[in-house]
Order: C-alpha cells, then sequence, then structure tokens
C-alpha cells in the first residue's frame, strides 16, 4: 500500500468519448521508497490510460522494505481501474 497514493487524471479525450478500461502496471520500489522502472503489463483499451497512469505512479511514495535491517529495492504490481462514474 503506498504512503502517497496519488490517483491518475482521467485522460480528455478518453473522458469525452466515454471509454473505460484499466491497465496493469509493473514497477520496482528502490530502497528510499520511491517507484522506478515503471512497465505496462496490460492494458485495456491500450495506449489509452498507458501515460496518465505512469504519471501518476512516478508520484507514489512507499515504506522501504528491509531485509537485515538495509532498505532493499523490491518488485511490485498493481491495477488501476478507469470509470465514468455517473457521466455518461
Amino acid at each position: 500500500m503506498p504512503l502517497n497514493d496519488v490517483r491518475p487524471e482521467y485522460p480528455y479525450r478518453a473522458r469525452q468519448q466515454g471509454i473505460e478500461g484499466h491497465i496493469k502496471l509493473a514497477f520496482t520500489i528502490n530502497p528510499q521508497g520511491r517507484v522506478e522502472n515503471i512497465r505496462v503489463l496490460e492494458a485495456s483499451p491500450r495506449n489509452v490510460f498507458d501515460r496518465e497512469a505512469r504519471r501518476a505512479a512516478a508520484r507514489w511514495r512507499f515504506a522501504p522494505r528491509t531485509e537485515n535491517g538495509v532498505a532493499v529495492s523490491r518488485e511490485a504490481v498493481k491495477t488501476l481501474h478507469f470509470r465514468l462514474q455517473g457521466e455518461r
């Protein structure tokens, strides 16, 4: 669970066209709790939510993971859902 869970902006064109979907991101959480190496594993529809999802993920912050008292990097995966609630 992120310490700082920044929500992505809904892409303007997708909102105007009533497009909903999801995107699954994989990323590395570095020893300082910052997100690096963001990759799109799955997106539906493709290339609609990628930019905003990546922007939000780059601003997330996590508590560092420690092993034997030393902060270490770790891999994580998160799915973001883009829904137009009550906007149709």
